[in-house]
């Protein structure tokens, strides 16, 4: 009797998923990695765009996702710090933030990440740097995650 159950809740995740899945996929979010690296622009040099820390914002915004959908387990991995998703995705840094965004427009949610990372973003010890941006219908919401990553 369990097993129906467990059935439909793991194809109800998967049916969630999806959507945001092949966006996340085919969409690197270029005005958020455009913002980012604007942002940085100053006397060090450029962040260097990372898939792997890109796949750690995805994570972080993922959770912000499900969380605000109601479909999550665990409550958000949306710590400052993600260094232990990192040290998962094979990245063993000490140094590491995750500034996140959010509104009822891209924009809106852009900029408030900038305003997160104001004084974080121009620091040159971080060096890499990845992004997502997913929109939750239910919410309304556009989330967007950076996650920077550098050198103690």
């Amino acid at each position: 009797m369990r097993w129906p159950a467990v059935m439909v809740t793991a194809l109800s995740a998967f049916v969630v998923a999806a959507p945001v899945t092949a966006r996340a996929a085919t969409d690197p979010a270029p005005e958020l990695v455009q913002a980012v690296l604007a942002a940085r622009d100053g006397g060090c040099g450029p962040l260097n765009y990372n898939p792997t820390v890109e796949h750690a914002a995805d994570i972080v915004n993922r959770s912000t996702f499900t969380y605000l959908d109601h479909s999550a387990q665990n409550v958000p991995a949306d710590g400052p710090h993600p260094t232990a998703i990192l040290r998962d995705l094979g990245i063993d840094t000490g140094k590491a933030i995750s500034l996140q965004g959010a509104a009822h427009d891209e924009a809106d949610a852009i900029r408030g990440l900038l305003l997160e990372g104001r004084d974080v973003i121009p620091d040159c010890s971080y060096t890499d740097f990845g992004v997502s941006h997913l929109y939750e219908p239910g919410s309304g919401y556009h989330l967007a995650v950076a996650v920077l990553v550098g050198t103690s």
